[in-house]
């Protein structure tokens, strides 16, 4: 009894995998039309070893294309990546038994990519779970074939088992495969003269013209709007020992790089220190406290919501516990950007901002000219070519928008560059790639690929670069930039001058020093001045110390920005499906060809 059992259970993995049916014939009609075009009868016969409502045909386009012409049944064709299934039969309807289908369709095979000579190389039909008897075929050639360069093979793939074949008037080859066990393939391959097939239109040449004269003369064009109208002259500066007037350290920190970032909103807390209205207290393990002394007078909304905000649980908070990026994203952005993109005091200059949207506007479409140019010979190709390009854009907008928006330093500029230069050519790899699968010429292939890049990437970065400053902001930035100066350049002993004279003034220049990112420099500087104790401080240390001071707001920073002003933290899942290797055998081969035909039950 337990051998029986044991039996059964060993017997339980092969019940499952079994098919639920075989073919006991089939005949493959084949015509070839004088261009390499298909048409492709395949009349079945199958043994249905379980109720099916019909079979699945799976067809193997490898780069080719299916047009469904005629089936003996209902049917519905449905495409998934590089097969195209057949599904062949009614959803109400059941059937058993010995049950024969016929299938009629055009095969349009991939573009030749071979110089020296044409072929024909099809996998006439492969098994998977089931097996195949009876199997016979008949290709009709429009022109003569040579008998001496025809193979055929059967048998698992890869493997090469030649298969018996006819010719009949020189152009009709035929043959026969008793039994195709599970996992086995019949393939055909014909070698021909080169020329043999008639080739399609090649609009390559058109193609290339099309492409290097746009590029050429978008190009060209975005350069005179540049620089007659995009480009930013160099600020007259203004030398300043203090902050321009009516200029928060949020203010100075937007208007300097046009970006609200942690830094800036950090440094408010020690301007709202210098001017009374909070005072700060540290205690161990970095831990701060601010306590709230007067409210800030101040016309701009943005900085009452935002101290509001901070002391939105109470007089006396814990930096730790403050959550303002809700507060900072819905009511304190919004408002400090529309303080600067209107009126008097916008940024950027009107007229430069609808040259720059006309500017995208017309690199958006050089990306569609451009994809249909490189797919040209096959505009199945054209998706996968606007993608990849489209990439290249909105990276390339990313990276020259982050950079026009900073006052960068060379080494800067060049990073910035270098980082889309890089993302650039691994695009032109894949424009390649893409070139030669939609047929474009070889020899048109590295330079027309490097043509259309390089043409996103100047236009993009030409198109971005169109942010002349507004006069206002022109103004302004020459009064930061001579500020800043004076912050990195000042000597030790005319700063030492002007402490002797006010008192509180490092730390007056404190948190606009923070905003330039100079704090450092500006503390090793004040030090050795007298400086009297910051009377908004409580903790412990040289509290007469500049250096002390930078310290403290170094250790303030990090807890603002790791607790204050970071978003809330999502965690998303991610899902991945794998798909099965694709293969391509070599001249001969079970298996290797193109095409073919393939069957599953439903």
């Amino acid at each position: 009894m337990k051998k029986v059992l044991l039996l059964i259970v060993l017997l339980i993995p092969f019940s499952l995998a079994a098919a639920s049916f075989d073919i006991v014939s089939a005949h493959y009609d084949i015509s070839v039309a004088e261009n390499g075009v298909r048409t492709v009868t395949e009349t079945l016969v199958y043994d249905f070893h379980e109720s099916a409502h019909g079979i699945l045909l799976d067809i193997s386009l490898n780069g080719g294309d299916v047009e469904v012409i005629r089936v003996s049944e209902d049917w519905k064709a449905m495409r998934s990546g590089d097969v195209m299934t057949i599904r062949i039969g009614k959803e109400d309807e059941l059937v058993s038994g010995i049950v024969s289908y016929e299938v009629t369709y055009l095969y349009t095979p991939p573009v030749d990519r071979s110089p020296d000579y044409d072929e024909f190389y099809n996998d006439i039909c492969f098994t998977t779970d089931y097996s195949a008897s009876n199997v016979t075929f008949s290709i009709a050639f429009p022109k003569d074939i040579d008998e001496n360069r025809i193979w055929v093979s059967a048998g698992p793939y890869g493997s090469y088992n030649p298969v018996d074949f006819h010719l009949t008037d020189g152009r009709i080859l035929s043959g026969r495969v008793d039994q195709l066990a599970k996992g086995e393939g019949l393939t055909v391959r014909v070698e021909m003269d080169e020329g043999y097939f008639l080739s399609p239109a090649d609009h390559s040449v058109v193609s290339f013209i099309i492409a290097l004269v746009t590029t050429l003369a978008l190009a060209a064009a975005l350069c005179v709007l540049y620089f007659r109208f995009g480009r930013d002259e160099d600020p007259v500066i203004v030398a300043n020992f203090n902050p321009p007037e009516d200029m928060t350290p949020l203010d100075m920190g937007y208007l300097y790089d046009s970006s609200d970032d942690s830094r800036d909103y950090a440094s408010m807390i020690y301007y709202w220190a210098d001017m009374g209205c909070l005072s700060i207290e540290e205690k161990e393990d970095d831990v701060f406290w601010l306590h709230k002394i007067k409210e800030p007078v101040s016309d701009s909304t943005y900085e009452i919501k935002l101290f509001d905000a901070v002391f939105k649980s109470g007089d006396d908070v814990c930096l730790d516990d403050l959550r303002l990026y809700d507060a900072v994203e819905r009511e304190v952005r919004p408002l400090l950007r529309r303080k600067y993109s209107k009126g008097e005091k916008n940024l950027v200059d009107d007229r430069t901002s609808i040259i720059q949207n006309v500017s995208f506007v017309l690199t958006i479409v050089y990306v569609v000219a451009m994809s249909v140019c490189i797919s040209i010979n096959n505009f199945e190709f054209g998706f996968f070519a606007f993608t990849v390009l489209a990439f290249q854009f909105i990276f390339c907008a990313l990276v020259s928008y982050s950079l026009n928006r900073k006052v960068c330093t060379l080494s800067q500029k060049v990073f910035y560059v270098l980082f889309a230069l890089a993302a650039s050519i691994i695009c032109l790899v894949f424009i390649q790639g893409i070139c030669l699968s939609a047929g474009i010429s070889e020899t048109l292939v590295q330079v027309m690929a490097c043509i259309v890049v390089a043409g996103v990437f100047t236009l993009t970065f030409l198109s971005s670069a169109m942010t002349r400053r507004s006069a206002y902001a022109q103004k302004v930035l020459g009064e930061i930039l001579g500020y800043r100066d004076f912050l990195e350049k000042v000597e030790m002993d005319k700063l030492h001058a002007l402490i002797e004279e006010d008192p509180e003034y490092f730390y007056h220049n404190l948190a606009y020093a923070m905003v330039l990112g100079l704090e450092k420099e500006w503390a090793a500087k004040a030090e050795g001045a007298f400086v009297p104790q910051a009377s908004w401080y409580t903790g412990s240390g040289d509290l007469t110390s500049c250096i002390f001071y930078y310290a403290m707001a170094d250790r303030l920073n990090r807890r603002f920005r790791a607790y204050c002003i970071t978003p809330p933290q999502t965690r998303r899942g991610s899902q991945f499906s794998s798909h099965g290797p694709s293969h391509s055998g070599f001249s001969g081969f079970s298996g290797g060809g193109i095409g073919g035909s393939s069957s599953r039950s439903w």
